[in-house]
């Protein structure tokens, strides 16, 4: 191995090479994760609701938005990843947020549930980006999470925003809230 790919090797170990992850991609990575190394295909979009009232199909929904943004399909393998490593991954994860001298602790000690997460910095020339990667419950995950604050400093600054998100998603911040998922249709017309 040259000399040049060891350090590059080294750095990209501990996080410190160049690279470019936007949120979705990291959250993805955290739900492969979750998945014990399974692809997963996360999306933005809950359901598109015609004017007449009708759903559209999820997968045809996939296709159009596809087709608009110029993207085919692009089946990636799965992960392969050991059960012993999948959990030492994981466990490191509970870690920063569940014990005393997680990066994350301070901020999720006292939070309702057991979550699973990972800060980080992101150096950009003269400034650092804040990075939070998460998810919850930890025992049996519905969610996951990544928040990136540029300019943020350290990455439990992400924390903040990612226990805000967390807490509403499980319904913490208020106590009789309710979600209304029923789309009232509606037609725009051009004159």
């Amino acid at each position: 191995m040259k000399h040049g790919l060891f350090g590059q090797t080294l750095n990209a170990s501990i996080g410190q090479g160049d690279n470019n992850f936007t949120p979705i991609q990291m959250a993805k990575y955290v739900s492969i994760l979750l998945n014990g190394g399974k692809q997963v295909n996360p999306t933005i979009l809950k359901t598109i609701v015609n004017a007449d009232g009708t759903e559209v199909q999820r997968e045809e929904a996939k296709q159009k938005a596809n087709e608009k943004l110029g993207l085919t399909a692009n089946e990636q393998p799965d992960i392969p990843i050991t059960d012993e490593n999948l959990n030492a991954v994981l466990e490191g994860m509970r870690g920063v947020t569940s014990e005393n001298g997680g990066t994350a602790y301070s901020i999720f000690r006292n939070f309702n549930i057991e979550i699973g997460g990972k800060t980080g910095s992101a150096q950009t020339g003269v400034s650092t980006n804040a990075w939070f990667v998460g998810f919850a419950p930890y025992d049996n995950p519905e969610i996951a999470i990544a928040v990136i604050i540029e300019n943020g400093g350290s990455g439990s600054m992400a924390c903040y925003p990612a226990r805000d998100i967390i807490a509403q998603y499980f319904g913490m911040n208020e106590s009789n809230a309710e979600e209304d998922v029923n789309a009232i249709p509606n037609t725009e017309m051009e004159n």
